[in-house]
């Protein structure tokens, strides 16, 4: 198999993230900039039979590249960025512009909105200018200078290019000398070619990470857990305070295009039946609680799920990290504070902001998780009338009515039955097109709640045939709403057909983003006839 590198030319650099001066400070490393892995090495590697090439494509085109090669005598997947690298006239230029920017950048004289897109400006004034200075200098890449000011200055450094992968979703370092790993949707976590060689280069670019969020890790407080510009969260230690083999990173990437009920159906994640299934409850205001452990994918399903609910509803998100988006405008986003005083004064929790929510008057009050006294607050407003949505670790019914009804939470067993339906979304492995054990998500059990220690399964996932068995006849939740419309059971499963035929359409039609998929649900809710007409749907 012949690794063929994709063709180098000139391309205008984009705009990059921006943040605070001393965050750009901290970011520069002018050391010398070399390639991390020489496509050549491992082009030799896959000749030789030793690897075999899974897949590669751009990070930053033409400057930055991924490739994903398998060790065939270990099975081992690695992820290798590679990065055309400074000539030495090219890093002459490099570290003198650094230099200059360092000197001369001056704080904004009025307050900006995004001081990180100030200091990006000024970085390309200062490459314009130098440009200017040197003139016409054959074998000089201005567009390759400017990628590296920007990773450097304005981005990640050298995770600049993990950053940039749509396809990563978690970058973790675990200390100095060893390779930092991403969570690769495809490969779950696979080490990459990106290595912080000394524990001195590591503690400064932990500090740089919380300068960037405008935040401070040191000796006396060696924990960070804050949020980076673009709405990535990220923890980490600082030196062998609290972790043994020195400073550690985590980084949960933030998409700004969220996972939605569409690419939950093209994953495989949950059958369109289903989906249709919840976007009726979601209509109706039912209320849903999403079981799974850490990574399973809970908070992107209930995303998805909240993207289904009605135009009209006044909704209240509370989050520890905002990470839900939703196409509602009716829409408060309320998050939590930390405190980092002694005395916690200043922290503000999901408990208090639980008792606020119901001052706005919501239909449907959405807290990311609950983990402590908040869910016993939820539990009241659902009593009142309100619906609520929410996400518990816990693999089953049991396992989370169990984590309710003990401390912190001490919800009482009556209130139980207040949720009306749960779910349970799972890490499994599937095979691949070549055989391998490959990470799938897949929602493996829908309950509906009778009473405490009364749960009917509407739905599950059969492991061996990849497929989901639903029966909606013997549905609580379907016998409930027929009767508040007023109509009968084998009516309302029409509706349930209907539905699922329109996310079949969006699935099959490419129709995947949130906004599109709102305006699908808006007109299904207002013009149904038009929508099925639209979608080809021919009535039984």
């Amino acid at each position: 198999m012949k690794l063929k590198l994709p063709r180098l030319g000139v391309r205008k650099t984009s705009k990059g993230e921006s943040g605070a001066r001393d965050a750009a400070d901290s970011l520069v490393d002018v050391e010398p900039v070399k390639p991390l892995v020489s496509p050549e090495r491992l082009r030799l590697s896959i000749i030789r039979g030793d690897s075999r090439l899974l897949e590669s494509y751009a990070l930053y085109e033409p400057w930055a590249y991924a490739y994903i090669a398998e060790d065939l005598k270990t099975g081992t997947i690695s992820y290798i960025v590679y990065e055309v690298g400074l000539t030495p006239q090219e890093e002459s230029v490099y570290k003198s512009i650094v230099d200059y920017i360092m000197w001369e950048l001056e704080p904004p004289k009025v307050p900006v909105e995004d001081v990180r897109e100030y200091i990006a400006r000024f970085a390309k004034r200062a490459i314009r200018l130098f440009q200017l200075k040197l003139g016409r200098t054959p074998g000089l890449s201005w567009s390759k200078i400017g990628y590296y000011i920007e990773r450097d200055v304005v981005g990640y450094g050298p995770i600049d290019p993990l950053m940039r992968d749509p396809n990563v979703e978690d970058i973790s370092c675990n200390g100095p000398g060893v390779p930092v790993y991403v969570w690769h949707r495809r490969y779950e976590y696979v080490p990459t070619s990106v290595v912080f060689r000394t524990p001195q280069e590591l503690d400064e670019f932990v500090v740089k990470l919380a300068h960037l969020a405008g935040k401070h890790i040191s000796v006396a407080y060696p924990v960070l857990d804050a949020i980076l510009p673009g709405g990535h969260r990220v923890a980490a230690t600082f030196q062998t305070e609290v972790s043994t083999r020195g400073s550690t990173f985590t980084i949960r990437k933030f998409r700004e295009d969220p996972i939605t009920i569409v690419d939950l159906i093209n994953y495989g994640t949950i059958s369109s039946e289903i989906a249709a299934y919840f976007w009726l409850a979601m209509d109706y205001k039912m209320t849903t609680l999403v079981l799974g452990v850490t990574g399973s994918g809970k908070t992107s399903t209930l995303n998805a799920l909240a993207n289904l609910l009605r135009p009209t509803y006044k909704i209240v998100t509370i989050e520890d990290t905002p990470e839900l988006r939703l196409p509602q405008e009716n829409w408060v986003q309320l998050t939590g504070r930390p405190s980092y005083l002694v005395s916690g004064v200043s922290e503000i929790k999901l408990y208090d902001l639980v008792k606020v929510s119901l001052r706005y008057r919501p239909d449907v009050i959405i807290v990311g998780e609950v983990r402590g006294e908040e869910a016993y607050v939820l539990f009241q407003a659902i009593a009142t009338g309100h619906s609520g949505i929410t996400t518990l670790h816990a693999e089953d019914i049991d396992a989370a009515v169990k984590r309710l009804t003990s401390p912190p939470m001490n919800i009482p067993e009556s209130y139980i039955p207040l949720v009306n339906m749960a779910l349970v979304i799972k890490r499994v492995t599937r095979l691949d097109e070549f055989g391998r054990p490959r990470p799938a998500r897949r929602i493996t059990t829908v309950w509906e709640i009778e009473d405490h220690g009364k749960y009917r399964e509407v739905a599950s996932w059969d492991p061996l045939r990849d497929r989901f068995g639903v029966d909606l006849r013997k549905s609580l939740i379907v016998e409930r709403i027929a009767k508040m419309k007023g109509v009968s059971v084998s009516e309302l499963v029409d509706d349930i057909v209907k539905r699922k035929a329109v996310l079949e359409y969006l699935a099959a039609t490419g129709r995947r983003s949130y906004r599109e998929i709102a305006s699908y649900v808006y007109n299904y809710y207002y013009r149904p006839g038009e929508v099925l007409k639209e979608i080809g749907f021919e009535e039984r």
